[in-house]
């Protein structure tokens, strides 16, 4: 017999490992992202605004679980409206600086002194759904919209503020989405 076949019939003879197929395949599947989308919104500009809806209720209509966490100045794309009773001073100041809802975004570029929105508005009739039936159609979607409490905490948001159903929460709750979503957008 020769140093080759030797060689081959003892490593043929070796006992071979068990393979638990269904503990290995266990394993992958909990590396696999979940189908779920996680958005983060930092941006109050409306064209953000708009890509961020767009892909929320795309991504949901494709049956997808959708997650938008708002922070800073994205608050305000979800807020009903100014309020102002029960502030403080520096919030009261804040909150008048600040856009009130999503009617008043203004666009990131081609503000035209405060004219961009108007004629983004009325290009898009007829062509594609305004920002607010897009948020109207991502709460009929189930989206779920997350609000960032320290935001709120610092530019003096209180909890009605809002024009969509929020969970109230700190940016794990948003990892505890984000980390486990197949996709994951910030748009600032």
């Amino acid at each position: 017999m020769s140093v080759i076949s030797e060689a081959m019939s003892a490593t043929t003879s070796l006992p071979q490992p068990a393979i638990d197929f269904a503990k290995e395949l266990s394993e992958l599947k909990k590396r696999v992202p979940e189908n779920k989308v996680s958005i983060v919104l930092l941006s109050g500009d409306f064209d953000k605004a708009m890509a961020a809806f767009m892909m929320a209720t795309g991504a949901a209509a494709m049956g997808m679980e959708v997650s938008m966490f708002f922070t800073f100045w994205g608050c305000s794309v979800i807020k009903k409206g100014r309020k102002l009773t029960g502030k403080k001073l520096l919030h009261k100041a804040v909150n008048l600086l600040l856009p009130a809802n999503s009617r008043a975004l203004s666009p990131s570029k081609m503000s035209f002194g405060g004219l961009g929105r108007k004629l983004f508005n009325f290009m898009m009739r007829g062509q594609m759904a305004s920002l607010e039936e897009l948020i109207d159609q991502a709460v009929e979607a189930g989206v779920h919209f997350q609000v960032c409490a320290p935001s709120l905490g610092l530019m003096g948001f209180d909890t009605d503020e809002w024009r969509v159903p929020v969970e109230i929460c700190g940016v794990a709750a948003m990892y505890g989405v984000a980390l486990n979503a197949r996709t994951s957008y910030f748009i600032s």
